[in-house]
């Protein structure tokens, strides 16, 4: 391993919660390295994450509808680079690939404990330690670069013109500050907190503390449009109606993010702002759950759980009771800790 590498490449193409996640290694590397290239390579569609983040040299990204034959364009294209140092954050097919086209370059490779969570998953053994974090595991893989500082947290730099767009969605929408948003999205239905249970606690929200609620939801969330057709003043509906960078700038604009276990809501507390996070089928131990001081976790310490990695199996019991189990007063009463700390 280079001792002053002059260039380092950097890939983790996807997804949200996973590139939120591990935005301190970029802090930490340039820390390390302040005269380095560090460059990262991302989807495009996750772009705008890090196209601000000061600790990056250049962002390199890859459309995935170019397909394989594009996949290995780029891979040409970054072997003429000759990095000193391959950090594959991603270990995928992928990833391997651009691997052997940058053989020259020193690897460092995240292994993801696949056996672990098999035990865990399939015969309920759980050898994680207790302080395991998935952040602490990308750090494991800086680890003979001599960083081991896993005490970061996620965080995301907004751009001046996407603040700039959210100041004025803010004033088309008529939403004012404090406000609190809801994420009652996720790409898997078992990781969703029951609609119904999410109306109670935003009305509980609204009448104690007089605030407005903001939805947010993209285009696949199709199953909130049962409730965005209701004009309410405190209820207010983006439903498809920002892009992610947006999204994320009302975030870091509100005072409290309540949502599932889904990449926008570690957004949030990667901007500043409180997260609570409603976890179900999955734990620590496939990577959920928030790392900022003012953030928490509501969760239900079962056997069943955690049952999968994005909480796409099937639950075998005959109900969800990870979700169905945690009380509106449950949300409630951590919100008041929150907002009432907020206002003293």
């Amino acid at each position: 391993m280079l001792k002053t590498p002059q260039k380092i490449l950097v890939i983790r193409l996807s997804s949200l919660g996973d590139i939120v996640v591990m935005t301190p290694i970029f802090r930490a590397l340039r820390e390390r390295y302040p005269t380095a290239q560090i460059d990262y390579l991302i989807k495009t569609e996750f772009q705008s994450l890090l196209e601000n983040n000061p600790f990056i040299s250049n962002l390199l990204v890859f459309d995935a509808k170019s397909g394989f034959r594009g996949w290995r364009k780029l891979c040409r294209k970054l072997a003429a680079e000759h990095y000193d140092i391959y950090i594959d954050m991603h270990n995928n097919l992928r990833s391997r690939v651009l691997g052997h086209y940058l053989r020259r370059a020193s690897l460092l490779r995240f292994h993801k404990p696949r056996l672990k969570r098999f035990l865990l998953f399939y015969f309920y053994i759980n050898i994680f330690r207790k302080n395991f974090t998935l952040l602490s595991e990308y750090f494991k893989v800086l680890k003979p670069l001599k960083i081991s500082n896993a005490a970061l947290i996620p965080e995301i730099v907004l751009s001046d013109s996407a603040v700039q767009r959210t100041a004025e969605i803010l004033v088309e929408q008529d939403i004012h500050q404090p406000f609190v948003v809801l994420l009652a999205v996720a790409a898997w239905a078992n990781k969703r907190y029951s609609i119904n249970k999410y109306r109670e606690l935003s009305r509980r929200i609204v009448e104690k503390y007089n605030v407005q609620v903001v939805w947010l939801g993209g285009k696949k969330d199709h199953y909130l449009n049962e409730i965005s057709g209701s004009k309410d003043p405190k209820n207010i509906f983006l439903i498809d109606e920002t892009t992610l960078d947006e999204s994320i700038a009302i975030l870091s604009k509100s005072s409290l993010v309540i949502g599932n276990d889904t990449g926008l809501s570690y957004a949030a507390e990667a901007v500043g702002t409180p997260l609570i996070v409603i976890l179900g089928p999955t734990s620590r131990e496939t990577g959920a759950g928030p790392f900022g001081p003012d953030s928490q976790s509501i969760q239900q310490q079962l056997w069943c759980r955690p049952c999968s990695q994005k909480g796409n199996r099937k639950c075998y019991r005959k109900r969800q009771y990870c979700l169905e189990n945690i009380s509106v007063d449950e949300i409630f009463g951590v919100v008041q800790s929150v907002l009432d700390g907020e206002k003293k």
